[in-house]
C-alpha cells in the first residue's frame, strides 16, 4: 500500500515535472520574438512622436519635410543637371542622404536602370529592389539595396525617384550603415517621402 501510494506521488511528480520542463522550453523560443517585438513596438512609437520642420523650395514649388533634428545644408552645382540638392544628417551621424532636383532627358524608369547599370561591376551589391509608389499624385519608383562601401562594410539605401514636369525627376535618398539599420528607420523615412509635394 506504502509502495502504491510513492509510485503515485513519483508518476505525479514526474508527470508535473515534465509540464513545467516542456513550459520551459516553449517560452524560452518565445522570448527572443517578444523582445523583438516589443523593441520594435517602442521604436515605432518614436517614429510616430518624431518633429518636422517644412522646406519650401525652388519658389515654392517643391515642398517636403524632415525630421527637426536632422542637420542639413544647401550644395549648389554647376552645369544645370541638378536643379536644387540639400544635404541632410541625423543627429546621432547615423542616418545621412540628401534631397535632389534633377533635369533629365530620359524617362525616369531608364534612369534608374543606367544608373544601376552604371554601378554594377564597380560596386557590389547585396541586393537591389526596385518597385513602383506613389508620392501624392506623382507616379514614381522605390528602390531598396545594400551595397559595399570602401572598407567592404554594407551600407542599406533607401530612395524615391519621383517623377516631376518639364524633365525634372525628384529624388530622396536616406543611407545607413547596414549594421545600424533599425526597423523604425523605415516609418520616419515613408512619412518623408509622402510629405512631398509638387507644384507644376
Amino acid at each position: 500500500m506504502i509502495v502504491d501510494k510513492r509510485l503515485k506521488l513519483i508518476i505525479a511528480l514526474s508527470f508535473i515535472s515534465i509540464i513545467i520542463l516542456s513550459s520551459a522550453f516553449f517560452y524560452v523560443g518565445k522570448l527572443p520574438a517578444a523582445a523583438v517585438a516589443f523593441k520594435e513596438n517602442i521604436e515605432a512609437g518614436r517614429a510616430e512622436k518624431q518633429l518636422f520642420e517644412a522646406y519650401n523650395v525652388m519658389n515654392d514649388t517643391f515642398h517636403f519635410e524632415l525630421p527637426d533634428t536632422w542637420d542639413t545644408h544647401e550644395v549648389s552645382f554647376a552645369g544645370g543637371e541638378i536643379l536644387y540638392h540639400l544635404n541632410f544628417t541625423s543627429k546621432d551621424k547615423r542616418i545621412h542622404g540628401f534631397v535632389q532636383v534633377w533635369n533629365i532627358s530620359k524617362p525616369l524608369k531608364q534612369f534608374i536602370e543606367d544608373s544601376k547599370n552604371s554601378a554594377t561591376g564597380v560596386v557590389d551589391f547585396k541586393y537591389f529592389n526596385v518597385k513602383e509608389m506613389m508620392a501624392g499624385d506623382r507616379k514614381g519608383y522605390l528602390i531598396d539595396y545594400s551595397r559595399a562601401n570602401q572598407k567592404g562594410e554594407y551600407n542599406k539605401a533607401y530612395e524615391a525617384f519621383i517623377d516631376g514636369s518639364q524633365n525634372t525627376v525628384y529624388r530622396v535618398s536616406f543611407f545607413v550603415p547596414e549594421k545600424e539599420w533599425r526597423n523604425y528607420y523605415k516609418i520616419i523615412f515613408d512619412k518623408v517621402i509622402h510629405s512631398i509635394k509638387i507644384k507644376n
